[in-house]
């Protein structure tokens, strides 16, 4: 049956075998959904892209197989099954199976229909995630990354060959189009402005991947190359129940599902800087390193986010297309897939003099409180030393403990291996050109000395103006007992902070605490100020 034909078809609301009102149409470059009401139902176009083969019925029936095998992973209330369609006596579409001789003409991917508005890139035009939200969707995706099967070392997947490939591909891709002198994706203006771009990312890429090999190798040794999502964007994430669900994951590429699982989580990434999210950005970042422990991967991050941010470009430029020469969605497309590349270009800047931020105050302060604030004025990594002394423990950031284990996870052993990891992490951070924030009590003098001391080996040689490498701030949060004691009896209730300490704990921080001396240059904020305003103005000075 003609693509046409079939859609056309499956727009008429009598043809489904329940009630339907009014039928909407998704279409994107490889499928098309229909959204009755109560189910959605996704049709796969027989196209055929080469990273991708739709063109025949075999195919199509696969891999609506397998997209609701790999999809029920993480959204098993979403998918429901597959459906065939037949052509009855009158050669006419229909979802019933007339007799036992009649073979499927087509196949659909059914869907629990959720609301369209919910898809997390409608969803931030006009909306926030909330702290919650963002905590959720950090640890879903972290959580599902740890569970995720590694890849059988005899396979080329995340090989570091393997991993080229598709990074070049792109730029074939893109390269095509603006090559095509009439291309409806590119004029002569924009192949001037972004083919010496292009072949500039190209370089770099090549560059970069060779001076990452021996890490790549090493992350597929080590496990990191798994069976992802593998196409983790922004609108591949809706809120059920006002919890966000990843969804839509790739079904019809090995090559494409067996990653690194930080290239997957950079999809996201680029996706959220597209939309100037940068704050959530920062906290999902920091959340999933939280969880997964990985910092080493940050060495590969800017790698996948150009990679990811092109995959985005060619994909845009592929929808628009297929569009008619004159559709008005044409100029629009073009536009958003030019922000891409650009954006491509400024992951391959890395940040002359990263910021390192410690905030130091006893448990109750509000702490964390304010570094998730600082998150909206400053780009960086958070590490806290509850979500840190947890990992080291063994145990889940919000999982509580008995009292004989509460003595354990904050004995003189975990502070000690919680501090050398915090300095380790920081480290490492901030030499990859990342600003940090570093949220823990830092009691003593001695604890906080090292932070501003660190020597950083970067991996390629950028002026800072500073002989470290990094400008340090120390900012101190200064709080009476009673306000602590309340604050600490607040989140107990709530059960959304990692940390564990309780009044007994605080009272032992008031005795050892050490205030900041003169040569640490600390700022001083008070926190019963901090519980009404931010000092947005005191912090930029």
């Amino acid at each position: 049956m003609i693509l046409s034909e079939l859609i056309n078809t499956l727009c008429n609301p009598k043809i489904y075998p329940h009630p339907v009102e009014v039928i909407t149409t998704i279409e994107t470059h490889i499928s098309v959904v229909f959204l009755t009401g109560e189910f959605a139902y996704k049709l796969k176009k027989p196209v055929n892209f080469g990273f991708l083969d739709f063109s025949q019925l075999t195919q199509r029936a696969t891999f609506c197989h397998l997209e609701i095998k790999l999809n029920r992973r993480y959204a098993p209330e979403l998918y429901l099954g597959v459906i065939p369609l037949y052509l009855d006596a009158h050669k006419k579409l229909s979802f019933i199976q007339a007799t036992p001789d009649d073979k499927p003409v087509e196949f659909l991917v059914k869907m629990q229909q959720f609301e369209p508005n919910n898809v997390l890139g409608r969803y931030l035009k006009t909306e926030v995630l909330s702290e919650q939200q963002s905590s959720q969707l950090a640890f879903q995706i972290a959580n599902f990354h740890i569970k995720a099967t590694s890849v059988s070392p005899e396979l080329t997947h995340g090989q570091p060959d393997a991993i080229l490939k598709p990074m070049l591909d792109n730029f074939t891709s893109l390269n095509d189009q603006l090559g095509q002198s009439n291309s409806v994706c590119f004029d002569e203006h924009s192949y001037h402005e972004l083919s010496p771009i292009l072949d500039s990312l190209m370089s770099w890429t090549q560059a970069e991947h060779k001076r990452l090999t021996p890490l790549l190798i090493k992350r597929k040794t080590e496990g990191y190359i798994k069976a992802c999502h593998g196409d983790l964007h922004i609108d591949n994430i809706t809120l059920i129940d006002d919890k966000p669900t990843l969804f839509d994951g790739i079904e019809f590429s090995e090559t494409f599902r067996w990653i690194d699982v930080m290239s997957d989580l950079a999809f996201l990434l680029i996706d959220l800087d597209f939309r100037e999210q940068r704050p959530l950005k920062s906290r999902i970042l920091s959340l999933y390193l939280s969880r997964t422990n990985d910092y080493n991967g940050l060495k590969l991050l800017n790698l996948y986010q150009v990679y990811r941010a092109l995959v985005r470009a060619k994909i845009t430029l592929l929808r628009a297309c297929q569009l008619p020469q004159e559709h008005p969605e044409i100029t629009a497309l073009k536009q958003v897939a030019r922000t891409y590349i650009l954006q491509a270009q400024q992951y391959t800047h890395t940040v002359s003099c990263p910021k390192l931020i410690l905030l130091q105050g006893i448990s109750g302060s509000g702490k964390s409180c304010f570094s998730n604030q600082l998150l909206d004025h400053v780009e960086a990594i958070t590490l806290s030393s509850d979500r840190i002394r947890k990992h080291l423990f063994g145990i889940q950031p919000l999982e509580r403990v008995s009292k004989s284990d509460r003595q354990r996870l904050y004995s003189a052993k975990m502070n000690h291996d919680t501090q050398v990891a915090l300095k380790t992490y920081a480290k490492e951070v901030l030499s990859l050109g990342f600003n940090v924030i570093v949220d823990a009590t830092f009691l003593k003098h001695e604890h906080r000395q090292p932070f501003y001391q660190f020597e950083l080996r970067k991996p390629h040689s950028i002026p800072c103006g500073t002989r470290l490498g990094y400008t340090y701030h120390h900012i101190y949060i200064q709080a009476d007992r009673q306000l602590a004691q309340l604050s600490i009896q607040q989140r107990s209730l709530r059960n959304d902070n990692p940390s564990d300490a309780n009044a007994e704990v605080m009272t032992r921080q008031i005795e050892t605490l050490e205030a900041p001396i003169f040569k640490e240059n600390s700022l001083t904020l008070k926190a019963s100020q901090l519980r009404q305003f931010f000092p947005e103005e005191t912090i930029k000075q």
